[in-house]
């Protein structure tokens, strides 16, 4: 029989089971360790095949790079995620609450209330209105003499028209020229600064042709009333527009005692006010009573009363006629600004503000001329005994009477 084949110099050994790497195989001891092919390509030059040792690091590189981009795209990811939740939890007014965390801490800072009573907005100039000006209407003309109380007519009508148009109020327009009518032709006589008698005089028709509005306060609050004490007219402003134009009678500066605060001047002081408090009807007080007052300091009110004059006559308050008066309370609210504006009078009657309209007194013209026929004489009558006046005095009193006006 022919010997059998012999085994090869250097056999290929087989790779390990375990997890040690291929290209460390264990040789015997006391034996030549065998070369594999692992050796052989470990001198072999860089541009040879890698390694299975190799082969396996750069597996490793690979998935440790995958993993690092994974994490990157991942944490990026994350905080596109959040920022998108912020975004829309904060056009929706609410935010996103964590886990374990009170849902009322974002909502504490981001909506705390804050108090109008404490802070008012600021009016700028750009924001109030310009007074809508009247447009200028033709009226017919007056004799010189001009029309006055007890005048009618289509004239008179036209008149009265006008001045409702302007915010004045001449009671009814039936072209019948009243008390109410005078009142409202002098508060034009006293914007106009002319004679203050009540009369629609030529200059009064051009004034109320071409009438302007003024305002004392114009960058004021817009719901207003100013009391002039120098024009002696009062103005209601809403929205900053006039709504009401009437004469008006204030303090006229005198000395006087009766009421509440013992003896005193009659001032009207000026500055602002607020209305405070209104008595509906007849308030009787110690100097008189008053119609539908309205008090804005102290006890100083506007008020309704039969007689306005076109002067400082009042105690202090402000007077407006009585139709005006019935009205008036709807027109302004409580808490609204009052501005009294002008020259206040002066302790003792001393006025210094634009002096009221003086009347022009004509002295009576006594006739010199004779009678034509001459006076009978008249026969002397014998004396008659007239009684001694009685000496005893009537008793006057120190106590100044109470004044039925205020």
């Amino acid at each position: 029989m022919s010997d059998p084949p012999a085994a090869p110099e250097d056999p290929v050994p087989e790779p390990p089971a375990s997890n040690a790497p291929a290209s460390e195989p264990v040789a015997s001891a006391g034996a030549e360790a065998p070369v594999t092919p692992a050796d052989a390509f470990a001198d072999a030059p860089l541009g040879g095949a890698p390694t299975r040792a190799e082969r396996w690091a750069a597996r490793r590189g690979r998935v440790r790079r995958f993993g690092l981009v994974a994490g990157v795209v991942a944490v990026v990811a994350g905080g596109a995620i959040a920022t998108l939740v912020a975004v829309s939890s904060r056009s929706d007014g609410s935010a996103a609450t964590a886990p374990g965390k009170h849902a009322a801490a974002p909502h504490l800072t981001s909506t705390a209330p804050t108090s109008p009573s404490t802070h008012r907005a600021t009016t700028t100039s750009s924001t109030i209105p310009p007074i809508h000006q009247p447009a200028a209407h033709a009226l017919p003309e007056v004799p010189e003499s001009g029309l006055s109380w007890g005048d009618s007519g289509p004239v008179v009508l036209a008149f009265q028209q006008r001045l409702k148009q302007l915010h004045f109020d001449p009671g009814p327009a039936d072209g019948v020229y009243g008390q109410d009518t005078d009142y409202a032709i002098t508060a034009v006589d006293k914007l106009l600064g002319l004679s203050r008698d009540g009369r629609i005089t030529p200059a009064v028709r051009a004034g109320l042709e071409h009438f302007k509005y003024t305002a004392a306060l114009p960058k004021a609050e817009g719901d207003r009333v100013e009391i002039n004490l120098d024009d002696q007219v009062l103005t209601v402003f809403k929205n900053w527009q006039p709504i009401l134009i009437t004469t008006t009678s204030t303090g006229s500066g005198e000395h006087f005692c009766g009421g509440s605060d013992g003896c005193q001047y009659a001032i009207t002081p000026t500055g602002h006010f607020h209305f405070q408090y209104l008595h509906r009807g007849w308030d009787n007080g110690k100097l008189g009573k008053m119609w539908n007052p309205y008090y804005f300091n102290g006890g100083i009110a506007v008020h309704g009363l039969a007689s306005v004059p076109s002067y400082p006559a009042s105690h202090g308050c402000a007077r407006i006629p009585m139709d005006i008066a019935n009205y008036f309370p709807s027109l302004v609210t409580k808490g609204e600004s009052v501005y009294v504006v002008g020259t206040a009078m002066k302790p003792g009657n001393l006025y210094v503000g634009p002096a009221p309209s003086t009347t022009t007194t004509t002295k009576p013209v006594t006739t010199t001329t004779r009678p034509k026929h001459k006076p009978k004489k008249h026969h002397p009558v014998p004396p008659t005994t007239v009684p001694h006046p009685a000496t005893t005095l009537p008793k006057t009193t120190t106590t100044p009477p109470k004044p039925t006006t205020t």
